[in-house]
C-alpha cells in the first residue's frame, strides 16, 4: 500500500468540495451510509442511511473529478501502488472495473468487514484492523515483464525510455504491452506515463528548487519541451502549468490543503 485516507466529518448541514487529478495508484474507497452519483466529471457522494458500506474501485480516469460530500462522512481510502492490488486479487483488476468509480467487493466477506472496520472509533484500530484484513487475502502476483516495464518507467526521472524502448528491451510488442496494462492497471502505458509525468512535476515543484523555472520542471521530468508540458497539463488538470502552480502556491499561502488523490 501506498497510504491509507481517513476522512470523517460530523456535520449534516455543511458540504466538502475538492478537486482530485489522475493518479498512478489504485484506489479504494469505503464509505459508511452513503452513495455515490456520478454526473460527467462531478462524483457526488451523499449520506444514505438504507446503505450500510459504498465501496468503489478508482483505476481509469484521466481528467480532474470534482468531488462533494453531502452530509455525514466517515471514509476510508486505501492507495495501492501499481500492480499491488493484484497480489491480492483471484481475477485480473479490469475484471473488477467497470466503470471510472465502479462499485468493488472483491471477496464474499469484504462488505461486512468493512462495515465492521468503519465502525471502530479510533483511527489507528481503524488503519491498523485494514492491513490486517488485507493481508489475510494476500496470494502473490507474478507478471513475465509488467513489473520490469513499471520500474523502469518509474525510475530516474531524467533517464526515462519511450514505450518503443520499453517494448524492444522486454522482446514484446506494444499490442502485448496495451493489453496486459489493462488487464492489470487499468490504464494504457500513454495515459500512464502522463500521468506519471504530470506527478512529477508537481513533487518538483513542492520541492522548491525549481518554482520560478516551468522549462527546467519540464525538461526535468521527460516532457519533450514546455509547450508538451502545457498540452498535458491542461489535459491533465484542466488548467496550464503556471495556472495550476499559481493556484496551489496561492492555496498554501492560506493554509488550505489542496487535495490530491
Amino acid at each position: 500500500m501506498e497510504c491509507i485516507y481517513i476522512l470523517t466529518h460530523t456535520s449534516e448541514e455543511e458540504s466538502i468540495k475538492y478537486i482530485t487529478f489522475p493518479s498512478i495508484f489504485t484506489i479504494v474507497s469505503n464509505s459508511e451510509r452513503s452513495k455515490s452519483i456520478t454526473k460527467g466529471n462531478q462524483l457526488i457522494i451523499e449520506q444514505c442511511d438504507d446503505n450500510e458500506v459504498e465501496t468503489n474501485l478508482v483505476s481509469n480516469f484521466n481528467k480532474p473529478v470534482y468531488v462533494q460530500y453531502e452530509g455525514k462522512i466517515n471514509e476510508i481510502t486505501i492507495y495501492f501502488k501499481p500492480l499491488a492490488i493484484n497480489s491480492f486479487l483471484e481475477h485480473e483488476l479490469n475484471h473488477y472495473n467497470s466503470s471510472n468509480f465502479s462499485e468493488f467487493s472483491p471477496f464474499e466477506d469484504y462488505r461486512k468487514a468493512m462495515i465492521d472496520i468503519l465502525s471502530l472509533q479510533n483511527d489507528t484500530e481503524k488503519i491498523e484492523a485494514v492491513e490486517r484484513y488485507w493481508l489475510s487475502k494476500l496470494i502473490g502476483f507474478k507478471h513475465n515483464f509488467l513489473e520490469n516495464v513499471l520500474s523502469e518507467m518509474m525510475g530516474d526521472e531524467n533517464d526515462a525510455v519511450t514505450i518503443t524502448e520499453l517494448c524492444k528491451k522486454n522482446d514484446i510488442s506494444r499490442t502485448t504491452l496495451n493489453k496486459h496494462f489493462g488487464r492489470h492497471i487499468c490504464k494504457t502505458p500513454s495515459q500512464f506515463k502522463k500521468i506519471l509525468r504530470f506527478r512529477n512535476a508537481v513533487n518538483k515543484y513542492a520541492s522548491n528548487n525549481a518554482r520560478n523555472n516551468l522549462t527546467d520542471i519540464a525538461y526535468g521530468v521527460d516532457y519533450f519541451d514546455q509547450s508538451h508540458m502545457i498540452r498535458e497539463f491542461k489535459s491533465v488538470t484542466g488548467f496550464s502549468p503556471k495556472v495550476f502552480f499559481d493556484k496551489t502556491s496561492m492555496l498554501e499561502k492560506k493554509q488550505i490543503h489542496w487535495l490530491f488523490l
